[in-house]
């Protein structure tokens, strides 16, 4: 937002994340709304979904999951693909679309940054077509993570952007179409599903050599009297390849 000061990562986004992507049943399975300092406390513990005004009558069949992983980040673990050895970085350009046909997601990325609280702004649950790229970070192609958000379901519409994500196996190609008229092109290394309390917010959000892309939202068990995910779903990609777009 205009005149927004940049969070530090490792203060700010460790929390925001495991909050927005964890509460978005405001109106159904997938939302992904800003989130108010109010609702932050409400929900410290990283389980409410205070902004929601109902609750579902009967529990959603949840999201696709990924295989559970509770590690904590170490510095020798293994984030990208074999393949991506090689590949150059590439000149940083805002991302405007993501493609996954392997799970026909081919959706609008709008830029995003933090909120007054330092919280993360994702896009509106009435738009859960959309996805959000956290613009103080590295864009999608460049060295370190580019990270881009998605909400997993609403209960206005049902399954959103990102409701497919614990789908994906290694190797899936992700593509993302930039500014430029380049095309970043990312296999999956892994997929998982984090507890929001252990959320990997270094190897998230963190800094790191390769040329990697961190798609993430909700999932795990919904709990009904929380109103709220109890997990995180990561998809970790590294770049393979660039093309230009057709």
């Amino acid at each position: 937002m205009p005149g927004q000061a940049l969070v530090p990562v490792s203060a700010q986004l460790p929390v925001p994340v495991q909050l927005l992507l964890g509460r978005h049943r405001a109106g159904g399975r997938r939302r992904m709304g800003r989130f108010s300092a109010t609702t932050l406390t409400a929900v410290c513990a990283l389980l409410g979904l205070g902004l929601l005004a109902a609750a579902l009558i009967t529990a959603p069949e949840p999201p696709p999951q990924p295989a559970a992983d509770g590690s904590r980040y170490h510095a020798g673990d293994a984030d990208r693909r074999p393949d991506a050895r090689g590949v150059r970085p590439m000149d940083r350009s805002v991302p405007v679309r993501v493609r996954i046909p392997a799970i026909n997601v081919d959706a609008v990325v709008v830029t995003v940054g933090t909120n007054p609280d330092g919280t993360l702004q994702v896009p509106e649950l009435t738009h859960a077509d959309l996805t959000g790229w956290y613009r103080y970070g590295p864009s999608p192609g460049e060295r370190g993570n580019a990270v881009i958000v998605g909400h997993v379901d609403t209960r206005a519409s049902g399954p959103a952007v990102f409701y497919d994500l614990g789908r994906l196996a290694a190797g899936t190609r992700v593509e993302v179409v930039r500014m430029d008229g380049t095309v970043a092109v990312f296999g999956v290394v892994k997929v998982r599903s984090f507890p929001k309390a252990e959320f990997p917010a270094t190897r998230v959000f963190g800094s790191s050599d390769d040329m990697g892309l961190r798609l993430v939202t909700c999932g795990g068990t919904y709990d009904e009297a929380q109103r709220n995910y109890l997990n995180s779903t990561v998809v970790f990609a590294s770049l393979t390849g660039t093309e230009r777009v057709s």
